[in-house]
């Protein structure tokens, strides 16, 4: 939090990313909490929901005249958004909402820029306050079909040095194609930011306080086997903990049998949505997967010792398998160049599956 409100107040441009459900969004959102005791202008944008550019445009628009502010928004709307004419609608907790007109899922690039701009005379307007923008799950703008945005985005954002743009999505491979590929528009536009999982000595403390604020007593030992499980992953870890919870009684303490039946209650629940997953997959990407988890982590993956033990032909049909996996989310490639499953209770479903 520290590191990104200094960024903010200081008009820094970030890509962040991390895993899915790692925490970016509500880490962003208590930035943004924070950013209202500062001389600042926030304005959050998720990308999530969109599927064209007309969408992409539609939802930065209302999130520029949310950061204006309701009063008056009828009449500024036009000044803002450089003569074009969205409709406009109060919601009853007072947001405005803009929609353009759209031919086909599609806006001219008039509309684009201007739209984008529009940040541009936010801050002229409240030249005393610092503007941050930031774009929450901004990998979909890839997937929109429409490479002009990402153009436009690179000139805007560069214009202006006094603006901070924070990019932040969780499908990683997707969010460093567009910032780390030298072919991409917005390659080194901004910053490189991860957000990688807590450390045990953070966990240990949180996880033990709030076990014993209900009359719970689990030990360090048991909470480092339950991080070991989960890698200290937020939602992974609260979900395992949420279920031991459930099954202890006020003032017991809590036993590695007890956490052992807790995570089983949890792949039982999973059970059905694993088994569908696993049989959609295609037969090379099932061994793939299987020997991430038999190996847990994958370090090398075109070794023939591991090209032999899980019955691939050769390093291509290797190759391939974990390209699938990646463009899938199912696995990531750590910073050290090992191949991890990313739902950690997947992982251990395969391992007690296809491996114990």
């Amino acid at each position: 939090m520290d590191d990104l409100i200094r960024a903010g107040l200081n008009g820094e441009k970030l890509f962040i990313h991390g895993e899915r459900r790692i925490g970016k969004t509500s880490l962003l959102r208590k930035v943004i909490e924070k950013f209202s005791s500062e001389k600042v202008i926030s304005v959050l944008i998720n990308v999530w929901k969109c599927v064209d550019s007309a969408d992409f445009v539609n939802v930065c628009a209302s999130g520029f005249a949310e950061a204006e502010g309701s009063a008056g928004i009828l009449k500024r709307v036009r000044k803002l958004f450089g003569g074009l004419s969205p409709a406009v609608t109060i919601s009853d907790d007072g947001r405005p909402s803009l929609t353009f007109e759209r031919s086909a899922g599609k806006l001219s690039s008039d509309q684009l820029e201007n739209v984008l701009k529009a940040s541009w005379k936010i801050a002229d307007s409240n030249s005393d306050k610092r503007l941050v923008i930031i774009f929450d799950e901004f990998q979909q703008v890839r997937l929109l079909g429409d490479d002009r945005i990402e153009r436009l985005l690179r000139s805007v954002v560069q214009e202006r040095s006094d603006i901070a743009w924070f990019f932040c999505g969780s499908r990683e491979h997707l969010i460093k194609q567009m910032f780390l590929d030298s072919g991409s528009p917005l390659y080194r536009s901004a910053g490189h930011y991860p957000i990688e999982a807590i450390k045990d000595e953070h966990w240990i403390p949180f996880v033990s306080g709030n076990f014993r604020s209900t009359g719970r007593n689990i030990s360090n030992t048991v909470i480092k086997k339950l991080l070991d499980i989960t890698s200290g992953h937020p939602f992974y870890t609260q979900l395992l903990c949420s279920s031991l919870w459930d099954i202890c009684e006020p003032e017991s303490v809590i036993s590695d049998d007890m956490l052992e039946q807790a995570l089983n209650i949890l792949l039982e629940r999973e059970n059905s949505t694993y088994h569908t997953l696993w049989d959609s997959l295609p037969e090379q990407s099932k061994r793939m997967l299987r020997a991430i988890a038999f190996e847990n982590p994958l370090k090398s993956p075109y070794s023939g010792e591991v090209l032999g033990k899980f019955g691939f032909t050769s390093p291509s049909s290797a190759g391939r398998a974990i390209e699938y996996l990646i463009y899938h989310d199912l696995i990531s490639k750590s910073r050290g160049g090992e191949y991890i499953i990313i739902d950690r209770f997947l992982g251990l479903w395969c391992r007690k599956k296809f491996i114990e």
